[in-house]
C-alpha cells in the first residue's frame, strides 16, 4: 500500500527543512509522553465542556497513520498514552490507508465532506486537495487560536505556516514534511564499474549495462508514475518552468520516460507492480535506482550503500542538483463542530504538534513543521538527503499538490501507460491536462 505522498510540502526554505528532516535521535519515553499530555490537558481546563456522569468525550481523528504506514506504530502509542493521561477522553481512530488501487484515504474524506460529518481532527492533504475542506465551511480558521497561545504557535516555522494558508487564513497546520529524489544503490554501481548517477549520461550508461545483466535500472511503476513524472519534470523545467503547469516545455521530460521504458529500464511488470513491491525490489538490491521520497528512508537506512540525490538535469533541461522537491503536503484541520463542542479537540491538536511528540514521529522519518533538534549519528542515506537539500537553491512542492487531481491524472496514471507504449504523444497528454486545468480554473 502506498503513501501518497504525500504526505506529505516544503514551503519553508531548504535550510529550514534540513534542520528538521530527520528529527531527533532521542525519543520521549511513554511516561514522558504521558506527562506532556497531562500538562497540555490541564491548560484551559475550565473552558471545555466536561463529560456528564463520568461519560467520556469522544474525539474522532482521521489520519493516514495506519496499515503499513511508517508512522502507524508511533501514532498508536501516542494516542494510547494521551487517553491514559486523560481518562475523560476517548480517541476514535478513523485512519485510512493512502495506498493501493483504491485511495481509501481520499475517498473517505470526500464521503465525510459530502455527508457533512468530518472527523473532529483531520490530517489531510493541503494545497489544491485541501481547498474542498475549506470551501465546505466545516473547518475553522486556526489563526485566532494560535494568536491566543503563543507558547504553542511559536514552535511552528512561519514559512511552513504561510504555505498552508487559504485566502490568508490558517485553516490547516503543517505537520510532517517530505522530500523526493532519486535513490540509488552505490554497491550495484560499484559492482558493474559504473559512475554514480549524478548526470543523465551516467544514468543512460547504467540503464544499458543493467539491462544487459537482467537488472532493472529503476524500481518504478508506469501504472502509478507520479514520482517518476514529478522528478523528470523538475529535472527538465527547473525553477524557471516548474510552475508552467502542463506547458509544452514539459514534453521532453515525458519523452525521456518513454525512452527509458523502451530501453527496458523498468521492471517487466511495471504496468502492474505495486508500490510495496517497488520498495522491496529496491531494498533487496534487485533494482539499482528508485524515484521516491522521505517516507522510504527509515526502511533503507541500515544499508550503508543507499544514497539520495536530486534527479540530474535532462538533456537541455534546467534542473539538476540546484532543484529539489520538498515540502509539507499535509496538515491538521479542526472541525467547526468539534471547536464549538469543547476545547478538547484543540488541546489534543496542541499535544500532537508539540515538539516532544514531533520528536517521536521525526525519529521514524520525514521532517517537522515545528522546531525540533536534529539527530546525531545520521545514516549515510540521511546525510545524502541533507546534502541534496543543501545544494538546492530552488525547492517546491510536488506538482500534484498544486494542480487539480483530474488534470494531473491525465498525464499520470491515466496517461503514462499510453505514452510509454506509443499510443499517445507527450504533447497530446499535456494538451489534455491543460484543458482540464483551465476548466477547473474558470
Amino acid at each position: 500500500m502506498k503513501k501518497t505522498k504525500k504526505m506529505l510540502a516544503l514551503l519553508a526554505g531548504s535550510a529550514m527543512i534540513i534542520s528538521s528532516l530527520a528529527g531527533c535521535g532521542q525519543s520521549p519515553t511513554a511516561t514522558q509522553g504521558g506527562n506532556e499530555s497531562t500538562k497540555q490537558a490541564d491548560a484551559g481546563q475550565d473552558s471545555g465542556k466536561k463529560a456528564e456522569s463520568g461519560a467520556k468525550e469522544k474525539i474522532r481523528v482521521f489520519t493516514f497513520f495506519t496499515g503499513s504506514d511508517q508512522w502507524a506504530p508511533v501514532w498508536s502509542e501516542v494516542i494510547d498514552e494521551y487517553m491514559q493521561a486523560n481518562p475523560g477522553i476517548e480517541i476514535v481512530d478513523e485512519s485510512a490507508p493512502t495506498a493501493g488501487a483504491n485511495d481509501v484515504f481520499r475517498t473517505k474524506m470526500q464521503a465525510d465532506i459530502a455527508a457533512r460529518t468530518p472527523a473532529d481532527l483531520c490530517l489531510f492533504y493541503t494545497g489544491a486537495d485541501g481547498k474542498p475542506l475549506v470551501d465546505s465551511g466545516l473547518f475553522v480558521d486556526l489563526g485566532p487560536s494560535m494568536e491566543a497561545d503563543q507558547d504553542w504557535s511559536k514552535n511552528f516555522k512561519q514559512s511552513a505556516l504561510d504555505g498552508q494558508k487559504y485566502d490568508g487564513k490558517q485553516y490547516s497546520l503543517p505537520y510532517l514534511g517530505y522530500y523526493e529524489g532519486l535513490f540509488y544503490n552505490k554497491k550495484l554501481f560499484d559492482q558493474y564499474s559504473l559512475e554514480e548517477p549524478t548526470s543523465y549520461d551516467n544514468i543512460m550508461k547504467a540503464v544499458e549495462v543493467f539491462a544487459q545483466n537482467g537488472i532493472p535500472a529503476f524500481a518504478a511503476s508506469m501504472a502509478k508514475p507520479s514520482y517518476v513524472l514529478e522528478l523528470a519534470i523538475l529535472a527538465q523545467a527547473g525553477a524557471e518552468g516548474h510552475k508552467n503547469y502542463f506547458d509544452d516545455s514539459w514534453a521532453p521530460a515525458l519523452d525521456c520516460i518513454a525512452d527509458l521504458y523502451q530501453k527496458e529500464a523498468f521492471p517487466k511488470d511495471t504496468m502492474t507492480i505495486s508500490e510495496d513491491d517497488i520498495r522491496l525490489m529496491f531494498k533487496e538490491g534487485k533494482a539499482a535506482m528508485m524515484f521516491n521520497g522521505s517516507w522510504c528512508v527509515s526502511a533503507l537506512e541500515d544499508n550503508p550503500d543507499m544514497r539520495l540525490i536530486s534527479m540530474p538535469a535532462l538533456p537541455g533541461g534546467k534542473g539538476g542538483e540546484s532543484c529539489a522537491l520538498a515540502g509539507f503536503g499535509s496538515g491538521w484541520f479542526l472541525s467547526k463542530e468539534a471547536s464549538e463542542r469543547s476545547e478538547e479537540s484543540l488541546k489534543l491538536l496542541k499535544y500532537l504538534t508539540s515538539p516532544e511528540i514531533m520528536q517521536r514521529f521525526i525519529a521514524v522519518g520525514g521532517s517537522s513543521a515545528v522546531e525540533c533538534p536534529a539527530p546525531e549519528g545520521a545514516s549515510e542515506l540521511m546525510k545524502s538527503a541533507v546534502l541534496m537539500l543543501n545544494k538546492a537553491t530552488y525547492t517546491d512542492t510536488a506538482i500534484d499538490s498544486q494542480v487539480s487531481r483530474e488534470a494531473w491524472m491525465a498525464i499520470a496514471d491515466d496517461g503514462t501507460p499510453y505514452l510509454v507504449e506509443g499510443k499517445k504523444s507527450s504533447l497530446d497528454l499535456l494538451a489534455e491536462a491543460r484543458k482540464i486545468q483551465e476548466a477547473v480554473n474558470r
